[in-house]
C-alpha cells in the first residue's frame, strides 16, 4: 500500500474517531452522579418534593427507596447548605436522623481524602438518568 492511501485511510479514521467522541459529548446526560458513599452512610433516601430551600419538603416515595424515611412535610435543617437545588421539583434526598430533626447526608470520608472545605452536601434533582443510578445502589 502506498504511503498516500496511508495518509488518507488514517485521516479518515481520525475524522471517524472525532465524530464519534462529538457525538458522544452531545448525547451525554448533563444529570449529576450520584454519590455511592453519600447513599451508603444515609439512613433513609427519599424523593421529595422541595418548593424552597428554607421550606418544608414533602415525602413523595420513601417505600421504594430504602431505610426507614420520613413522611408526609418534614423539616430538612440543613436543606439551604446543600448544592444541586435548581428550583421547586422532585429531589432525591439522602437523609440521616439527628435527634428529632433529618439532615442531607454531607460528605464522607475516604481514606487518604482530607474533606475540609470540601463543601456542601449534595441533593439530586429526580430525572430518570438520577432514577436509574439510585436503582443500581439498591442493589
Amino acid at each position: 500500500m502506498s504511503p498516500r492511501w496511508r495518509l488518507v485511510l488514517a485521516t479518515l479514521a481520525f475524522a471517524g474517531w472525532i465524530s464519534y467522541l462529538g457525538y458522544a459529548a452531545a448525547v451525554k446526560s448533563r444529570d449529576p452522579i450520584v454519590s455511592l458513599v453519600q447513599a451508603s452512610a444515609a439512613q433513609a433516601a427519599v424523593v421529595a418534593d422541595v418548593a424552597g430551600p428554607d421550606e418544608p419538603v414533602e415525602v413523595k416515595e420513601q417505600g421504594k427507596l430504602w431505610g426507614d424515611g420520613p413522611g408526609g412535610k418534614v423539616e430538612v435543617v440543613n436543606l439551604a447548605d446543600a448544592r444541586g437545588y435548581a428550583g421547586p421539583g422532585k429531589y432525591l434526598l439522602y437523609l440521616e436522623r439527628r435527634h428529632s430533626s433529618w439532615l442531607i447526608v454531607g460528605q464522607q470520608r475516604s481514606p487518604g481524602t482530607d474533606l475540609s472545605g470540601v463543601g456542601k452536601p449534595l441533593v439530586y434533582p429526580w430525572t430518570d438518568d438520577v432514577r436509574k443510578q439510585e436503582e443500581k445502589l439498591r442493589r
